[in-house]
């Protein structure tokens, strides 16, 4: 595949934000983020749909939320596209966006948890690289993490060719090296594209992965659906960031931790398996370039960034 990527984020530049998933929670926090980004010098203009709410978990119908994605991308205006928040939706759009005005208008697309689905998709059809990582409603309207912070800006202002993360804590679940390029996101929605047209992006890949509030067992289930499909006998390597676990548990048999569950995995399978990222559904996490080619070093529990992320 083609990779297109998008300019790099400049000072005073229009951010457009869009809700492809679910309805805002509390708008006030999403206007406490905005508030944010207008403090570092940029400009913002919410999206026609992004405070709208139907059928109870989406933020619109689904042609409303297409319009929105489709118009901030057309809109000449816009320098960069952020997703308030997450939620669920964008996996009931996927077969109906015009992938043809995001290919001929190339521009930072920034999301995290289910818009792991959408990112998937505008990479499978166009080859643009997006972010995955921290969004205004979540990460920037209150107690901003330093780190999050940091690791945002960063990779919307700078080039990172190059450069290296290493892991919070190294857990060598297979020893190994790999290359390949960089699918990051939410292993239910990443397990949500098996079957589907756009599994491409699998291919050639080094895969991470994070979940929050999965059971143990339904974590051991999307990994089984991503074996028996093909995943993960095909990628070239996999990272494991952050596994938050359910606040109340509700099985009533005893339970694996994720760990264990990734280490079963892991002797399944040929390729390295390195965690632990800072990257979920946390406070302190990684905004990554999704797509971009990247090398793992199981051994010294880092991975390197082997090309620029911005044209």
């Amino acid at each position: 595949m083609t990779t297109c990527k998008p300019l790099s984020l400049a000072t005073g530049s229009r951010i457009g934000i869009i809700s492809p998933a679910s309805p805002q929670r509390d708008p006030a926090r999403l206007q406490r983020g905005i508030v944010y980004l207008e403090s570092k010098g940029y400009e913002v203009l919410i999206g026609r749909h992004a405070l709208d709410s139907h059928a109870g978990y989406l933020s619109g119908t689904d042609q409303q939320r297409i319009e929105d994605i489709e118009t901030m991308f057309a809109d000449e205006t816009i320098d960069a596209i952020m997703c308030a928040r997450g939620g669920y939706g964008t996996t009931r759009i996927l077969n109906h966006v015009n992938y043809d005005i995001i290919r001929a208008n190339p521009k930072p697309f920034i999301g995290f948890s289910d818009t792991t689905a959408l990112q998937a998709a505008i990479f499978s059809r166009t080859g643009l690289i997006t972010y995955s990582g921290a969004m205004p409603s979540v990460d920037f309207a209150d107690d901003i993490d330093t780190f999050t912070e940091a690791s945002f800006w960063s990779m919307l202002t700078s080039d990172i060719h190059d450069t290296n993360i290493h892991v919070d804590t190294s857990e060598i679940y297979k020893e190994g090296n790999a290359e390949g390029n960089l699918i990051c996101g939410n292993l239910c929605l990443l397990a949500t594209l098996c079957g589907s047209s756009f599994m491409s992006v699998f291919y050639d890949s080094i895969l991470m992965i994070e979940d929050i509030g999965e059971e143990p067992y339904r974590i051991d289930r999307y990994l089984s659906q991503l074996e028996l499909s093909g995943v993960l006998h095909s990628i070239k390597g996999l990272l494991i960031g952050d596994f938050t676990p359910p606040n109340q548990p509700v099985v009533s048999v005893p339970q694996r931790s994720y760990q264990e569950i990734i280490s079963d995995y892991a002797g399944r399978i040929q390729c390295p398996v390195l965690g632990t990222f800072p990257y979920g559904h946390i406070k302190r996490k990684l905004t990554l370039p999704f797509g971009i080619r990247i090398r793992m070093d199981a051994h010294d529990g880092k991975i390197t960034f082997l090309e620029s992320q911005c044209a």
